[in-house]
Formats: C-alpha cells, sequence, structure tokens
C-alpha cells in the first residue's frame, strides 16, 4: 500500500508539473498584480515547495522506513492540500473579479487537467492518512 501510495502522489506531481507548465508559459510569473491575478505568486510556489517537500519525506519512510517521516509527510500533505484548495477557489471563475476582463495564465488551465489534479490529490492525501494512521 505505502508504495501504491507513491504511484498515487507522483501521478498527482505529474498532472501538477503540467498545470504549473501552462501557468509559466501563459505569463503566470510575470502577473504578480494584485487584480490580474487570482493566484499570487506565494501560494503557487508555496504549494509545488511543500508538495515536493512532503513527497521527499514519503520517500524517506519508503526507503529508511522512518515512522517519523511518515508523519511528516502526513501533515505536510494537509498543507499542500488546503493550498491547492485555496488555488482552487481562486481559480474558479466568477464574475467582476478580474481587473478590465484580463486574460490570466490560470484561464488557460483545461478543466479536464484540474478535475483529475485535484481527484488524485484528494486520493493521495485520503491514502496517506490512512497508511500513517494504519500505523499506530
Amino acid at each position: 500500500m505505502r508504495v501504491f501510495v507513491l504511484w498515487v502522489w507522483l501521478l498527482t506531481a505529474s498532472l501538477g508539473g503540467y498545470l504549473a507548465t501552462v501557468w509559466i508559459r501563459h505569463g503566470g510569473l510575470r502577473q504578480r498584480t494584485p487584480g490580474v491575478t487570482r493566484l499570487p505568486l506565494w501560494l503557487v510556489v508555496g504549494h509545488v515547495a511543500l508538495a515536493v517537500a512532503g513527497l521527499a519525506a514519503w520517500t524517506v519512510y519508503l526507503v529508511g522506513g522512518l515512522r517519523g517521516s511518515a508523519w511528516t509527510a502526513c501533515a505536510v500533505v494537509l498543507i499542500v492540500a488546503a493550498f491547492g484548495f485555496m488555488m482552487l477557489l481562486r481559480w474558479l471563475p466568477s464574475p467582476g473579479r478580474h481587473s478590465h476582463g484580463a486574460v490570466t495564465a490560470e484561464r488557460h488551465f483545461p478543466l479536464t487537467a484540474v478535475v483529475a489534479h485535484g481527484m488524485c490529490a484528494g486520493a493521495t492525501v485520503l491514502l496517506v492518512v490512512l497508511v500513517v494512521l494504519g500505523q499506530m
């Protein structure tokens, strides 16, 4: 089960990497003005950096069997999920929230990629929590 969690996490990361690539290619790094983008740089970078750190902690748990690393990965993945949920809520379309109808980088995200990433992320969080709680 622990290795399966790794594969689901890697799939989630791959989908997230695709979304990050779309965001960067459409100027996400240059859109820092509030009101122009709904995804501030700190939120995007924090989400990615913490996700990588959690994945690294899970890998340490798999390779070394350190239970503390599993608990660390669990705590980090919950924070990553909170950041991801904030990004989702900011990404959802709502009229009047962009200044002068600006086309932001996040408007180029394919809906199917966002849904797939979110579903895989939800599965990752659930599986990590179940594996960690099953160790008790």
